[in-house]
């Protein structure tokens, strides 16, 4: 099945399922098992089960003639891990088995994990160009003092999980019709919206202390990044290309549905081409000027991080535009989707969101570079007499 002798294997990490195939993301794996062979590589997915214990892991799959077969788990070059929960430690004690380290102690991850939402904030608001673009966040401790949060805020509070994802378990806190009245709004753990409202203050401090017990979250001032009444954000995604440079590989647009408070297609949003709808709603001189700036902006914050968490390989960067132009960064995410790029239609971008992953990786696996992922890793060594014999690298 992959009679090349510069053949590496690539273990993408998914997380177990019921079904057929037994994992999540299916549809990413296959389109990185479809497009491997001009990279050399063998793709081999292994799901991860929340409750695996300490059952060993010794299956996985591999994508030949249209279906997923299991197959024993061989050794590996490379890993991915797409999981959106931590690994336990058992499991990477295992991973670090299947990896032949020729006597040294290495992690061969494909890109590092980001952690959560409030330390990723403090790390962008050091730097004096990101700082206007972020909004003033708050961890929340076990004193909410959201009466004086909401005077400061009057358009309202959003809160959201350190460690979320889809827009699941936020909510916004604002005052009702009247005085003494206020009102929740946002989405449960199922993305499902949900509606409170209240009538006294301690009602308000029990629930969300109550929240706060079940997760750690963050609060920031409420902002109206809306059109024609839908939510909508920018996804920009930056990638490291098959010479191992960060390349911003496009943009599009998420809008949520009618009175959605995000714009997560996980809640029901849609994708556009960014250039097309904000001419739409700011016209040619203003979208010029917020494309152009979500680039630069795009362009300082994957080294920013790299210098603080490990070598990262691609990050989903989304912002957000008021009703002013205003331009907001969001969020950061180190393991995006790519459900945007192909709704929106662009076959080219949305072909380099899986070709770049692959390209980046055999230029790892062609120049050694693959130390310890979680640390700061200086220039690697860009000689063709660094590492296996150079095969062409496209997606570049």
């Amino acid at each position: 099945m992959f009679p090349s002798s510069q053949t590496k294997t690539l273990a993408i990490l998914v997380r177990a399922t019921e079904g057929s195939p037994p994992f999540t993301d299916e549809l990413f794996c296959r389109r990185l098992s479809l497009g491997s062979m001009p990279y050399a590589l063998q793709i081999i997915v292994i799901p991860i089960s929340n409750d695996a214990g300490h059952l060993p892991l010794q299956w996985g799959y591999v994508y030949h003639q249209g279906k997923w077969n299991s197959v024993p788990v061989p050794a590996v070059d490379l890993i991915m891990d797409r999981c959106l929960r931590p690994i336990s430690r058992y499991v990477r004690q295992q991973l670090k088995e299947w990896i032949p380290t020729n006597g040294t102690d290495q992690h061969h991850y494909w890109s590092a994990s980001l952690p959560g939402k409030w330390e990723v904030h403090r790390v962008l608001s050091r730097n004096p160009e990101l700082r206007s673009q972020l909004a003033p966040t708050t961890r929340i401790g076990s004193h909410i003092p959201w009466e004086t949060w909401l005077d400061r805020w009057p358009k309202g509070l959003f809160f959201k999980p350190v460690s979320g994802t889809h827009g699941k378990n936020t909510f916004r806190l604002s005052q009702g019709a009247t005085p003494s009245t206020w009102v929740v709004e946002g989405r449960n753990e199922d993305n499902e919206p949900f509606l409170l409202t209240f009538n006294h203050t301690q009602a308000v401090s029990s629930w969300l202390a109550l929240h706060q017990a079940e997760r750690k979250m963050i609060v920031q001032p409420y902002l109206e990044l809306s059109h024609h009444g839908r939510a909508f954000d920018i996804r920009a995604l930056m990638q490291k290309n098959g010479q191992g440079r960060w390349t911003l590989t496009g943009c599009m647009v998420r809008e949520g549905p009618e009175g959605s408070l995000t714009s997560n297609l996980h809640g029901g949003g849609k994708a556009y081409p960014a250039q097309a709808y904000l001419l739409q709603r700011y016209g040619t001189i203003r979208t010029e000027a917020l494309l152009k700036h979500i680039r630069q902006t795009a362009m300082l914050i994957p080294t920013l991080l790299e210098s603080r968490f490990g070598r990262l390989a691609e990050l989903g960067l989304d912002f957000g535009a008021d009703a002013e132009g205003q331009l907001w960064l969001i969020e950061v995410n180190s393991k995006p989707g790519r459900t945007s790029f192909a709704e929106a239609g662009d076959r080219r971008m949305h072909t380099l969101t899986y070709t770049r992953p692959l390209a980046y990786a055999r230029y790892l696996l062609q120049q050694h570079v693959l130390t310890d992922v979680f640390r700061p890793m200086k220039l690697p060594n860009t000689s063709s007499k660094a590492g296996l014999k150079p095969i062409p690298i496209h997606g570049g």
